[in-house]
């Protein structure tokens, strides 16, 4: 799980040229860190296997996953798309210089206030839920006097093999319309049919996240294609985008299974163009798969506490404020000593936060080698979801976040205590 640019000097781990030790000392702990280049290899990979000469093929950032201004630059100076899922995704991105072009805007259910700020920015494609929110959007649309280009979201009902709580597709999801509705789906191309203010570009689909398995994949573009294809002559409507949503997975551990990337991206492209659909766009949406695994999170070591039930804990000085995941689902992570890299792993420990909860885990039964006090400890394949999910539980205060390339970027400085206070009314 290390990143791209992550090597062992004098049995400590360092990033390019700058130890861990040493950021973790200037920037505090905890403290996110990214590899730029590991990131930037990653999108390059995107870049390669996700290309046609049959159709146009939109890398489309999911920014759940992770989202600042200085990536935003990144990505718009690569030409990537964007997808947001509310009016604050939109805020940072435009505020950040994004084409508002190139925003996707997604959401199960966006207030009025939220659609009415996409029309105005002139985002490229609104994502609609359903059927009620169309409704709206029509309603909106026509009081602005503005039209808008559209994709919808639609349920395909393929089970996908990760954790119940990113599963986005089975049949009793809250996201999109089932596929299997044709009555439904019907209604809502007509809809489309006879209102000039709103156009249906094509079909979105998401069926999880955190998938190694390409045939999940391969099988939504199999379902997309001819579900598209069956509606496009059914109701005698150009259907001429398809988007398949994000959801590849990275490594967390050891044993996770490996992911091919780039046969994953290929295979995928093989599918659409052997269906025969004509389309002049594919999008996909990578999120956690760009970022993740190039991301690490820092913290400083204080003691081993052994307790009289035989539970070995490792005390950092972060927690379940600047990482949700274990506590929220289980989330499994690599943790390793970047003060001391050699020697045999052979303690056991549960390493935990500071919070007032007992389910405050950062990986749990996980076994690393000697501590001392002050190390520093390096959970690896944090890049994803950690900052964007931080919270100030316990008043604890949020991370600083950096990128380091040949320099140290300073993406989000870390929040002070003045910071707690301003939104506050005395």
């Amino acid at each position: 799980m290390k990143t791209k640019n992550l090597n062992v000097v004098n049995n400590k781990l360092q990033l390019g040229k700058y130890p861990l030790e040493s950021l973790a000392s200037k920037y505090g702990t905890p403290l996110y860190v990214y590899d730029q280049l590991g990131i930037e290899s990653k999108m390059d990979i995107f870049e390669d296997a996700f290309r046609s000469s049959k159709f146009k093929t939109c890398l489309v950032y999911a920014s759940k996953a992770f989202l600042a201004p200085y990536f935003c630059n990144i990505l718009n100076n690569r030409s990537w798309y964007q997808d947001a899922t509310s009016i604050g995704d939109i805020y940072v991105m435009l505020e950040s210089g994004f084409d508002a072009s190139r925003i996707v805007y997604h959401g199960n259910n966006k207030k009025d206030s939220e659609l009415e700020f996409a029309v105005k920015c002139g985002v490229g494609r609104i994502v609609v839920d359903n059927i009620n929110e169309l409704n709206r959007l029509i309603k909106i649309c026509q009081k602005l006097n503005q039209k808008v280009d559209t994709l919808f979201r639609v349920n395909p009902g393929i089970e996908a093999h990760t954790h119940y709580y990113i599963q986005t597709s089975l049949l009793s999801s809250k996201f999109g319309e089932s596929i299997f509705d044709l009555d439904l789906i019907k209604k809502i191309v007509e809809v489309y049919k006879h209102n000039e203010y709103v156009s249906l570009k094509g079909f979105h689909s998401h069926i999880g996240s955190q998938i190694s398995d390409e045939k999940s994949f391969v099988e939504n573009a199999k379902v997309m294609c001819e579900f598209t294809s069956n509606v496009s002559s059914l109701c005698n409507y150009p259907l001429t985008e398809l988007n398949l949503g994000g959801g590849f997975g990275i490594k967390y551990l050891e044993n996770d299974p490996d992911v091919n990337l780039k046969h994953m991206l290929s295979s995928i492209i093989e599918t659409v163009e052997a269906s025969g659909l004509s389309l002049e766009k594919l999008y996909i949406e990578p999120g956690r798969s760009v970022v993740g695994d190039s991301g690490l999170t820092l913290y400083t070591a204080s003691y081993v506490k052994k307790t009289y039930g035989g539970k070995n804990y490792l005390f950092v000085d972060g927690g379940m404020t600047d990482n949700i995941r274990p506590a929220l689902y289980n989330a499994a992570y690599t943790v390793e000593n970047a003060s001391n890299v050699s020697g045999e792993k052979d303690l056991k420990v549960d390493v935990v936060g500071r919070c007032c909860e007992s389910g405050d885990i950062v990986a749990k039964d996980t076994y690393i080698n000697d501590v001392k006090e002050n190390d520093c400890i390096v959970v690896y394949s944090t890049g994803a979801y950690c900052h964007s999910m931080s919270s100030n539980y316990n008043s604890m205060l949020k991370p600083a976040v950096i990128f380091v390339d040949d320099d140290i970027h300073v993406v989000s400085r870390r929040e002070e205590l003045s910071d707690l206070m301003k939104l506050y009314e005395k």
